[in-house]
């Protein structure tokens, strides 16, 4: 998916310093309920992207990029972070629906955007 990037060691700062809102998906290929989610967090990506092109979209497969899940403090899977000027400012554990995902989202946005 074009919008949606898959991050390492390597290329972690783009999200961390990002200036604005990134969303990134914590998951491994071993835990089923990352498995099963991988469709539901494709599609909120697909639908938000859409409303927020601004918006960066990322995963972080915590095999790969043990130093960055660490570093965030990701203990429990399936997890999502939502980031804002490189600050982690809001954390989304467990499987949410696309729909729920959008909600949790939109009312991030919202209070940030009105300040």
């Amino acid at each position: 998916m074009k919008n949606m990037i898959d991050y390492t060691e390597d290329n972690a700062h783009d999200f961390e310093w990002f200036d604005g809102f990134a969303i990134i998906r914590f998951y491994a290929d071993w835990c089923q309920p990352c498995v099963q989610h991988t469709h539901t967090f494709t599609c909120f990506v697909t639908q938000m992207s859409q409303d927020y092109p601004e918006l960066k979209f990322g995963q972080v497969n915590i095999d790969h990029s043990p130093i960055v899940t660490l570093r965030h403090k990701v203990f429990g899977l399936p997890a999502i972070l939502v980031f804002y000027q490189g600050q982690i400012i809001h954390r989304i554990a467990g499987l949410k629906s696309a729909h729920e995902l959008r909600v949790i989202v939109y009312k991030i946005l919202t209070n940030y955007l009105s300040q």
